[in-house]
């Protein structure tokens, strides 16, 4: 009897330690139940704010009004209520855009420990660099120099054979090979529909030697008539990003060459055409604009063109 007492006793206990051990169980796996939802819409809410900053910050630097309004919409139509933003705003240099997001995530199973909800807070920043490759370029070589930004200004095509300064521009064989030279035809289709093939910066192009007052002026003016047919109000500042009068063109450096020879890429500008004339002479605005597909490159030197990067 003494025995069947003990043996009672010990299952008793047994049934008491099981009984709390289920208890703690079900309990952790209710909060790693809560844990993970809480991860869930962090992860959810982080990529879609990711996702606003980006793409609001392709209308950086020019339209900062817009770059708010399309990070709003993007961050709505990926899950994000309107009234979780908490702030977008835009830097004092326009060059980069801030989204802060915040959800309130209920408890399911923490209830029974007296947890209601947890508040959830992501940010996102999306920046302006430099680019390091660009595709499309039109065929009209920038010599490295000073230019101001949004400064109206004429760059000129000098006479053949003649040195290369800052202010003058010089036309470009994109798509040179040893056995052919694409001449005017080419030069003047690269500048209508720009030239398709990755260019890097420190990658070499041939200059294009001949008399191509003509080619340039038609293929500006083709760009002119494009542009102001699609969108008549475009302006420097406030454009659609692919208006035909926004054209990316490399910096290169022309020290040294006269006549065909092939000329180091330093970099990307873009440039808002205004007028050409018969003599090859074109007035732009130099401007900071995003490119599409343009690839970043952290520390260069910034010419204008540029592509959105993730800060934080």
């Amino acid at each position: 009897m003494k025995r069947h007492g003990d043996r009672a006793r010990v299952k008793g206990q047994a049934a008491v330690v099981f009984t709390l051990v289920i208890v703690a169980l079900l309990g952790a796996i209710a909060l790693c139940t809560d844990v993970g939802n809480f991860y869930m819409n962090w992860e959810e809410m982080q990529k879609a704010t990711d996702a606003a900053v980006l793409a609001g910050a392709n209308f950086l630097p020019s339209t900062p009004s817009t770059a708010i309004s399309t990070a709003q919409q993007y961050a709505e139509m990926n899950g994000i209520a309107a009234s979780e933003i908490t702030n977008i705003q835009v830097s004092g240099t326009d060059m980069q855009l801030e989204m802060q997001v915040q959800r309130t995530v209920p408890y399911f199973f923490g209830r029974v420990l007296g947890l209601t909800s947890q508040v959830v807070n992501v940010q996102a920043v999306a920046g302006l660099e430099a680019s390091q490759t660009a595709a499309g370029l039109v065929p009209i070589g920038i010599q490295q120099g000073s230019y101001t930004l949004y400064q109206q200004m004429t760059i000129h095509l000098p006479p053949q054979n003649t040195s290369i300064g800052p202010g003058n521009w010089e036309p470009l064989a994109m798509g040179y090979c040893t056995s052919c030279d694409p001449g005017g035809s080419n030069y003047k289709y690269n500048i209508e529909n720009g030239y398709q093939s990755p260019i890097s910066i420190n990658n070499y192009i041939y200059t294009e030697p001949g008399q191509l007052n003509g080619p340039t002026q038609q293929g500006i003016d083709y760009l002119l008539s494009e542009g102001s047919s699609s969108d008549p109000s475009g302006t420097d500042t406030n454009h659609t990003l692919n208006d035909p009068r926004m054209i990316e063109v490399p910096i290169v450096n022309f020290n040294n060459v006269n006549g065909s020879g092939a000329v180091q890429v330093l970099g990307f500008a873009e440039l808002w055409i205004v007028s050409v004339d018969g003599s090859g002479d074109i007035t732009v605005d130099f401007i900071n604009q995003v490119v599409a597909n343009n690839v970043p490159s952290p520390g260069t030197t910034c010419w204008g063109a540029c592509a959105p990067v993730l800060i934080q």
